[in-house]
């Protein structure tokens, strides 16, 4: 399978982008704390945030000018040419702020009809990791790649492991499955599973595609959150979908998985 040319063109621009942004966070990584505003989900948000999510879209809309923008800061720029981008600046702001390495730049473009609504599973996807100099990238039909420093890409591949309790489950937080009413579901989940980490943030999906965990789960996700996962962890291998297992970045849940204990994941889930 070989990959579109408008595909190709926004992976590549994708890349130096994003690359571009993370470098732009590590000039205040881990000394923002003082500079935290709370928005109205509760959520941490800092001025380099907002830097970011502009310079991401300023640099876009010199590429790509028709091209729609959700981001996690600023509002909806609508699409005239039928894509749309999906931005996190930094996902994992709390991380960011205590200078901890797993926070991530996300950055997703999709193909949306002319009242903006997707037309398919989001095709481009880029997340690097500003502070461990590691970026893993997909395109649809042109597999999961990840590079680390300068070195030379390497192909991306979910593991082979094939039962819930031999699985390495990767979460954000226990805190947000209490805070949606879930414990029971994480005790659930837990006893399910050989391993539960909290090796998250975006930095679980980065694990999962590289064949370093098993699967990741999520009670509370927004597109902007997820968007990359779903062309990387596709290509590596594995899949990805909402708690219903609707393959889908828009919705409120999520799993993600090297596919082979993705269905006995879900059951678990549902109790």
């Amino acid at each position: 399978m070989t990959v579109a040319i408008d595909v190709q063109q926004r992976l590549e621009v994708a890349i130096e982008v994003a690359r571009d942004a993370g470098a732009l966070t590590l000039e205040t990584f881990g000394r923002s704390r003082n500079d935290v505003e709370r928005k109205s989900d509760g959520s941490e948000v800092t001025a380099i945030d907002r830097a970011a999510e502009r310079f991401i879209r300023e640099r876009l809309a010199a590429e790509f000018d028709g091209d729609g923008v959700l981001g996690e800061e600023f509002e909806p720029k609508p699409s005239r040419s039928g894509w749309r981008w999906i931005i996190d600046p930094i996902d994992g702001t709390f991380s960011f702020v205590r200078g901890v390495p797993l926070y991530a730049t996300l950055l997703g473009a999709e193909r949306v009809d002319a009242n903006g609504r997707p037309t398919g599973p989001v095709e481009v996807g880029v997340i690097v990791m500003p502070a461990l100099d590691e970026v893993v990238y997909g395109a649809t039909g042109g597999g999961a790649w990840r590079t680390q420093g300068s070195g030379d890409p390497v192909a991306a591949r979910v593991n082979s492991v094939d039962r819930l309790e031999d699985a390495t489950i990767c979460v954000t937080s226990v805190d947000y499955f209490d805070k949606q009413g879930l414990s029971d579901v994480f005790s659930r989940m837990c006893a399910a599973s050989g391993h539960t980490r909290g090796w998250s943030d975006a930095y679980a999906a980065v694990l999962l595609a590289t064949g370093r965990c098993d699967a990741l789960v999520e009670p509370i996700m927004n597109p902007w959150d997820s968007a990359p996962m779903q062309p990387i962890i596709t290509e590596a291998g594995g899949r990805l979908s909402d708690w219903t297992g609707k393959e889908t970045v828009h919705a409120p849940t999520l799993v993600a998985s090297n596919g082979r204990v993705h269905d006995e994941l879900l059951r678990t889930l549902r109790g």
